[in-house]
Order: structure tokens, then C-alpha cells, then sequence
């Protein structure tokens, strides 16, 4: 395994440990979610589950990478709609009264 390989596997474990923390703050009503953020948490939770055999044993150079980019995007869209969500469901306006 080269240094790339290593990194992305690396980088794969850090996103599935962000989608962990951020399943467990909604799990513990830590923070507000709507039905489409936990569609994306599904899915990005099966798309990590499919992926697992693949990242410990790449069948070509490079799937590490395409598969970290893959997750990347589903852990990214997620957490912008769970912190769409917590803006929406904010007791403060956006813009108070002056």
C-alpha cells in the first residue's frame, strides 16, 4: 500500500467517524432533522456499508480515492441539511427588528 492509499483510507475513516457523531447528536435529539436528512444519513450509511469490503481491498488503483470522494459528498450534503434544518427550527430570526 503507497503513502496515497494510506491517506485515503485515512480520510475515509475520518468522514464514517464525522457521519457517526453527527447520526448520534440526532439520535440523541441533539439536533432538529427533517425527514430528508435522514433519507441522506441513510443513504450515505448504506452507501458506507456497501463500500467497506472495497476500501480494505481495493480491486484497482485509485478506487480508495473515488470511493473516499463519494463519501465525502454524501457526509458534506448531510451535514448542510442537518445545519439547514437547526437554522430552520432557530428560535432567533435572522434579521431582528431594529
Amino acid at each position: 500500500m503507497d503513502f496515497d492509499e494510506a491517506e485515503m483510507r485515512a480520510a475515509v475513516r475520518e468522514l464514517a467517524g464525522a457521519l457517526e457523531t453527527m447520526l448520534n447528536l440526532i439520535k440523541a435529539d441533539a439536533l432538529p432533522a427533517t425527514p430528508e436528512a435522514h433519507r441522506r444519513m441513510r443513504e450515505a450509511m448504506a452507501f458506507l456499508d456497501e463500500s467497506t469490503d472495497r476500501i480494505a481491498a481495493p480491486d484497482r488503483p485509485g478506487e480508495v480515492l473515488a470511493l473516499a470522494k463519494a463519501l465525502n459528498g454524501l457526509v458534506i450534503s448531510t451535514r448542510e441539511q442537518i445545519l439547514a434544518d437547526a437554522v430552520a427550527a432557530s428560535p432567533v430570526p435572522d434579521h431582528p427588528g431594529m
